[in-house]
């Protein structure tokens, strides 16, 4: 998959564009992208996608809006879609300050030379997002572009967006996280050293820093699956500060379940399988390790009934 990062990619030959901020790259996301890569196909074009590095908002006030997957996801679950051309690009003042006839114009049609268009039923663009899919339709069919506008993506009657997959994430709701995604919220990180207090305690444990600007689960323990090295195990995982042990930096702590090699230095992946218990102080690391051994207790059993 070729990557670009600029509006003002001029692309060598025609292509099916599929629009849109693809945060998350959820399964209404998916439905565009598939749509595309249909319709790529029949035409016998490559399939461009054009989205951004961080969601739009973020540009009129930074940091407002967490990304649920990392730009780096991102692009590795648009390869496995079929995606021939990514451009990505950072919010910026180039694109929101553009009219909706200009960005149509000279960057859809001229820069990416699209011959077909793909996006959402609430795709916006331009200066004060004032296009939409109408507009798009009507100027592209000036051009003898194509234009295909797909459907609100819905699970038991409720919307299927991005701002539905956040609110559930912070509340730790995994399961509808999961539900709306198709896929496990994660989180991707380097394991760095710590205290070696756990493996003390009989439990050893990595810590992850979440990456910046990431989205974070509620605080609190869950029942997670850890990737790395091609395989899969189940663990419990700690997000927060560590309060028992007085710890002021915001982790991801995981005991990998049945396992005590050294991890340090690698990247792995935690996915969330279920919220377990809010994070809590104990009075003594007494009463912390008695707590970890039933959440670990109560995890296994969730595991063998959901997973075995």
């Amino acid at each position: 998959m070729r990557i670009e990062n600029s509006i003002k990619y001029t692309a060598k030959d025609s292509c099916v564009l599929a629009l849109g901020c693809f945060d998350g790259v959820h399964k209404g996301h998916k439905k565009v992208i598939e749509a595309a890569r249909s319709l790529a196909d029949s035409m016998a074009l490559p399939l461009a996608v054009f989205s951004f590095d961080s969601p739009p908002r973020n540009f009129f006030v930074p940091n407002s809006v967490p990304n649920i997957i990392t730009p780096e996801e991102k692009l590795r679950i648009f390869e496995q879609m079929g995606v021939d051309l990514s451009i990505s690009v950072l919010p910026c003042k180039d694109i929101f300050e553009m009219s909706a006839e200009d960005f149509i114009n000279d960057v859809i049609i001229k820069n990416f030379k699209a011959k077909a268009v793909v996006c959402g039923f609430n795709y916006s663009f331009g200066k004060g997002g004032r296009g939409n899919s109408e507009l798009l339709c009507s100027i592209c069919a000036e051009h003898g572009v194509e234009v295909r506008v797909i459907d609100e993506y819905t699970q038991n009657g409720v919307s299927v967006s991005s701002s539905a997959i956040r609110s559930a994430i912070t509340s730790g709701d995994m399961q509808t996280a999961q539900d709306y995604l198709g896929r496990p919220f994660s989180i991707s990180a380097t394991v760095i050293d710590g205290q070696h207090l756990a493996r003390k305690l009989g439990f050893p444990t990595v810590n992850l820093i979440p990456p910046s600007n990431i989205l974070l689960p509620r605080n609190g323990v869950y029942a997670t699956r850890v990737k790395f090295d091609s395989q899969e195990r189940y663990g419990i995982s700690n997000v927060g500060y560590r309060p028992t042990v007085n710890i002021d930096l915001l982790c991801v702590e995981t005991h990998i379940l049945d396992f005590d090699g050294n991890l340090y230095g690698k990247e792995i992946t935690v996915e969330f399988l279920h919220f377990l218990r809010d994070e809590t102080k104990f009075e003594s690391l007494e009463l912390l390790t008695e707590q970890v051994e039933s959440d670990i207790a109560k995890i296994r059993e969730y595991i063998e009934n959901n997973f075995r």
